[in-house]
């Protein structure tokens, strides 16, 4: 039989230069998208340094009062912001203080405003003719206080209370029996408090080197799963395969019991005029037959993508070959991760100063700022988040890219007489040298699909300040989030695809998502559970290390000296080792996703170039491809 269905070909010929592997003769590809990339970088640089000289950051974070004024910077002499009453319903009533009451007979100079006549006293000294007990630690037992001499007395002085407070954040003056409060009005301290976080400090620093440890147990743990994969990933497969025929043929015969059940419960009690159990005896007659034709239908679909499906777990094991031979692109990841966490930091610190270009002020009705922004202002506020979208996808690309591309010259280097070679730097290499430009297209047309998701978002918020729970409004908007989401993920796979194309090819971005396009098109099956097993492989993965390593962590916490006698507990060294080593698991599972999506599209592409060449089979097939080839022909 031929090894490739009629129904599964490429749309064309392909270039017979790709027979030995990706080009060699490369050329600078999107240039004047390199370029905007830069200037744009630049442009960024520019907003940045703007907001770092003209900004006012410092006014964001700053405590207002009733008037709005700005403690300590509008009243340098009152540098701290107090509630005279610690409940919600009289949030807006604020005022500037010099320091923080130490307790309820202390005495505080303050700045008077608008609701705020006269500075703080002792609540306690005013007469109330009650028998309630008032405990100022409690804030519902103090807005009573306040109730009931506000009922009498009209004075503001005389509804105004000190309290015990300390100063936090050098911003505002914090209730010493800050926890008591929390307590009652969210219940904070039955989950949390300072003993206890004591308590999980202490055993992080016993179980420090445990910790440590389990990044390495966990480095391990995934090389055994890549292992298993190499050796018993299609064993997984098929059992799968079985339990899944196995559990819809017994949920068939439940269903035909069940019937029987009612059929004969129906013929009882006839003589009744019941028609109940009949009704369900044929609903059940009914569901059996569709299982049964689902059954057969899965049946069909099987025999038809028997193949596929072998080919797939080829594919699942040969990038567990890659990853063998390449550890050194294991290190990909990580820097791209921390240039992207410097990224962010940079673009978190510089929005705070961008923001701050703005109009800002208090207006009286809480102890924040607001914002408001010319129209110069705001676009450069937007266009600084957009940026930042563009930046992060661009170093997602380039590590698709240089892993890919690293794929590709290294099938390309297997098949007999041929043997490995080493990549990772060429990959680097053509990456910055050509196709800086062809990544920043492709992850602009991202940034700004992920753009108008942010800017849904937005209007979700925006439109629910407005109008409240507007249903139709909700769904409308909901609905476009959802479609803006499915379309960022075709983006995604579309991209990764491409980078693909331009690694082999040296193409534009567009040429080469029109390549990848094509490809997918003509081989969608073979696609779709090359991406579905992997993902089942990539989820189960995450799983296996992450599981494994907390086990192996907690067991050495429980029964190993001295930390089965010095720790509290396991739990929270357990859980902070299960961070690491997933961390850890979806480094090694980000490398073999994007290994699956290269080695099928080389293989595709080697086995058309040798049918170009009157062949049957691709010429450099690892041995994981060569077992389908081989077991293929012979059928």
């Amino acid at each position: 039989m031929k090894v490739q269905d009629a129904s599964e070909k490429q749309a064309k010929p392909i270039d017979s230069r790709l027979m030995n592997g990706p080009l060699q003769d490369r050329h600078c590809t999107d240039i004047i998208c390199c370029l905007l990339f830069i200037a744009s970088f630049i442009f960024m640089w520019y907003i940045a340094i703007t907001g770092y000289s003209l900004g006012k950051p410092e006014r964001i974070l700053a405590a207002y009062d009733s008037d709005g004024n700005a403690c300590d910077l509008d009243l340098p002499d009152y540098p701290l912001l107090y509630f005279p009453i610690i409940h919600p319903d009289y949030y807006n009533k604020t005022v500037c203080v010099e320091r923080c009451p130490a307790n309820t007979s202390d005495t505080v100079k303050c700045q008077t405003n608008k609701n705020i006549t006269s500075c703080p006293r002792d609540c306690t000294k005013v007469s109330v003719d009650t028998s309630t007990t008032f405990d100022f630690t409690s804030i519902d037992s103090m807005k009573n206080y306040v109730d009931t001499i506000t009922s009498s007395v009209s004075k503001p002085e005389n509804w105004i209370c000190l309290y015990g407070s300390e100063p936090i954040f050098s911003r505002a003056c914090f209730p010493s029996t800050a926890l008591e409060i929390l307590n009652q009005t969210s219940n904070f301290s039955s989950s949390i408090d300072l003993n206890r976080l004591t308590s999980w400090l202490y055993d992080l620093s016993i179980a420090k080197y445990i910790i440590l440890a389990s990044f390495f147990i966990a480095f391990g743990l995934g090389l055994i799963y890549m292992i298993i994969l190499r050796f018993l990933g299609g064993l997984f497969v098929w059992l799968t395969i079985l339990l899944y025929f196995v559990g819809i043929s017994v949920l068939a015969g439940y269903t035909w019991d069940q019937h029987l059940y009612y059929l004969n419960d129906s013929q009882q009690s006839a003589s009744a005029g019941s028609t109940n159990a009949s009704d369900n005896a044929k609903a059940l007659e009914y569901l059996f037959y569709i299982e049964i034709a689902w059954i057969a239908f899965s049946i069909l679909v099987f025999i038809c993508i028997f193949n596929k499906i072998r080919l797939a777990i080829g594919v699942v094991k040969t990038a567990t070959l890659y990853v063998r031979d390449n550890f050194s692109v294991m290190i990909v990841p990580p820097v791209i991760g921390i240039c992207l966490g410097v990224l962010w930091v940079w673009w978190i610190v510089s929005v705070v100063y961008i923001v701050g270009l703005g109009n800002i002020k208090g207006d009286g009705s809480t102890p924040f700022a607001t914002v408001t922004f010319d129209n110069t202002t705001r676009n450069m506020v937007y266009y600084f988040m957009f940026g930042g979208l563009w930046k992060q996808a661009f170093l997602l690309a380039l590590n698709q890219f240089i892993i890919g591309c690293s794929v590709c010259i290294w099938y390309f280097n297997q098949g007999p007489g041929q043997s490995y070679t080493g990549n990772l730097f060429q990959s680097i290499y053509w990456a910055f040298r050509y196709h800086l430009g062809s990544l920043a297209f492709g992850s602009f047309i991202l940034a700004v699909v992920q753009f108008i998701r942010l800017m849904l978002e937005y209007a979700k918020y925006q439109a629910k300040q407005m109008s409240g729970d507007n249903k139709c409004t909700k769904c409308i908007l909901d609905c476009l989030s959802c479609l803006v989401a499915c379309f960022e993920r075709f983006i995604e796979f579309l991209n990764k695809n491409a980078y693909i194309q331009i690694a082999l090819t040296s193409k534009s971005f567009c040429p080469a998502a029109k390549d990848a396009f094509e490809s997918i098109w003509a081989n969608t099956m073979r696609y779709s559970l090359v991406s579905g097993i992997g993902s089942i492989f990539t989820f189960i993965g995450k799983l296996f290390v992450g599981f494994a390593t907390v086990l192996f962590a907690y067991e050495i916490f429980i029964h190993a000296e001295p930390y089965k006698t010095d720790l509290a507990s396991p739990i929270v060294p357990s859980i902070v080792c299960f961070i690491i080593a997933y961390m850890v698991a979806i480094l090694f599972m980000s490398i073999y996703q994007m290994a699956c999506d290269a080695v099928l599209t080389c293989f595709i592409y080697d086995e058309e170039l040798n049918k170009q060449n009157g062949g049957m089979s691709a010429q450099h097939c690892p041995e994981t491809l060569r077992e389908w080839f081989d077991s293929t022909q012979s059928s």
